[in-house]
C-alpha cells in the first residue's frame, strides 16, 4: 500500500532508498534530479546517481568524462553511471547462466534489437532489473552498497509504460528466471518504503496539467509519488506599491519623472521598454500564483520550490546551488518547502 499523501512533509524526500524522477521533458528533470541526488550525498548517503537514456546529460553538467555502466564515484559519497540495455542483458546472462565472455559475444550481436522486438517491454526490464541489482547490492562486510539511488528516468509522457514493463513481462512469460526477476521488480517498484516517484514541474499551465494527469497516472499504477520538486521559480520583486506603480497607466514622461527622481536617468523609450519588461513579470508571477494554487487545489502533496537561476551557462556551480536549497528544504528551515 502506497504511503498516504497528506502523511508527508517535505522532509520525506530522501527517505526511501530508490527516487526515481520523472517530469514533462523541458521542466529541468535531469538538473533537479542531479540536485537531489548531491544533496543526499551530502547528508551522509552513500548515493548513486543513474541515467538510463544514455544522454550523457549529467557528465556534461558534473564536468566528468562521459558516464558508462561502471559505478564511479566523481564527488564524495556521490557516484555515476549509465545503464545500457546491451550490458544490463550481458551482466544478466551471466548472473543466471554463467555465460561469462560468451554473454558478451552474444549481446555484441542483434540480440537485444531482437528481444526488443519480440518484446518491447524487455528493455526497460533490464534497466530496471541493474537498478535492482544496485538498490539490493550488499558490501562484504554486509552493509548496502548505497543508501539512496536517483534515477534520472523517462519523462512523463513515457514513465507510466516504463515501470509498467516487468508487469507486462509477467503477463507474456508463465515461467522461467526472466519472469521471476521481472516480479521482484514489480514489488521494488510498488513498495512505498523502497521506491518513491519524483515528479518535477513548473508553475506553467501545460507542465502543471501534465503533473496532474501523470499523479493521477502512477498513483492509479500503485506506486508512491513522493514530493512535488517545483523548479525554476520567479522570484516576488515587487512590493505593493510598485505593483501599483506598474499597473497604473501612467503617461511616459511621468514615468520618466519618477525614475529621474530615484536616481534613474532613462529616455521616454527606455523607461516605456524598463515597465513593459516589469509588466511583463507580473504576468508570469500572476500565473505562478494561479499554477500554485490549481497544484495544491488538485494534489495533495508537499512541494519543494526552486528559483530560476540566472546563469549565461548551466553548470556544476548552479547544482552545488540547487542542491543548497534541497538541503535547506529538508531541514524544514526553507520557506520554499510547502
Amino acid at each position: 500500500m502506497r504511503v498516504p499523501p497528506s502523511a508527508m512533509d517535505a522532509t520525506d524526500l530522501l527517505n526511501p532508498r530508490l527516487l526515481i524522477v520523472t517530469g514533462k521533458g523541458g521542466v529541468g528533470k535531469s538538473t533537479c534530479a542531479a540536485a537531489v541526488a548531491l544533496a543526499g550525498a551530502r547528508s551522509g548517503r552513500r548515493t548513486c546517481l543513474v541515467e538510463v537514456e544514455g544522454r550523457q546529460t549529467m557528465s556534461r553538467l558534473f564536468h566528468t568524462q562521459p558516464w558508462d555502466f561502471t559505478e564511479r564515484e566523481f564527488r564524495p559519497s556521490l557516484f555515476g553511471m549509465s545503464i545500457d540495455p546491451e550490458a544490463s542483458l550481458a551482466e544478466y546472462l551471466d548472473l543466471f547462466y554463467g555465460a561469462g565472455r560468451l554473454s558478451k559475444l552474444v549481446v555484441g550481436s542483434t540480440a537485444v534489437e531482437f528481444a526488443t522486438t519480440a518484446a518491447p517491454g524487455i528493455k526497460d526490464v533490464l534497466l530496471i532489473g541493474k537498478v535492482k541489482e544496485m538498490e539490493r547490492r550488499r558490501d562484504p562486510d554486509g552493509r548496502l552498497s548505497y543508501d539512496l539511488i536517483v534515477v534520472d528516468a523517462p519523462p512523463t509522457g513515457r514513465i507510466v509504460n516504463f515501470l509498467r514493463a516487468p508487469e507486462a513481462t509477467t503477463e507474456l512469460l508463465n515461467v522461467g528466471p526472466i519472469r521471476a526477476q521481472a516480479q521482484t521488480l514489480i514489488e521494488m517498484v510498488s513498495d512505498p518504503a523502497r521506491t518513491h516517484l519524483q515528479l518535477v514541474t513548473l508553475l506553467e499551465e501545460l507542465p502543471v496539467q501534465e503533473t496532474v494527469e501523470g499523479v493521477g497516472a502512477l498513483r492509479e499504477f500503485g506506486v508512491t509519488v513522493g514530493p512535488l520538486l517545483v523548479n525554476r521559480v520567479l522570484p516576488e520583486r515587487f512590493d505593493e506599491p510598485a505593483r501599483k506603480a506598474l499597473t497604473d497607466d501612467l503617461d511616459p514622461s511621468d514615468m520618466q519623472a519618477i525614475l529621474d527622481r530615484d536616481g534613474l536617468e532613462l529616455s521616454v523609450e527606455s523607461a516605456v521598454a524598463l515597465r513593459n519588461l516589469g509588466m511583463a513579470h507580473l504576468g508570469r508571477l500572476d500565473l505562478q500564483g494561479r499554477m500554485r494554487e490549481q497544484l495544491t487545489a488538485e494534489l495533495d502533496l508537499p512541494t519543494i520550490e526552486l528559483p530560476f537561476l540566472y546563469s549565461e551557462r548551466f553548470t556544476d556551480r548552479e547544482i552545488d546551488k540547487l542542491a543548497d536549497l534541497v538541503e535547506e528544504a529538508l531541514s524544514g528551515r526553507a520557506g520554499s518547502a510547502r
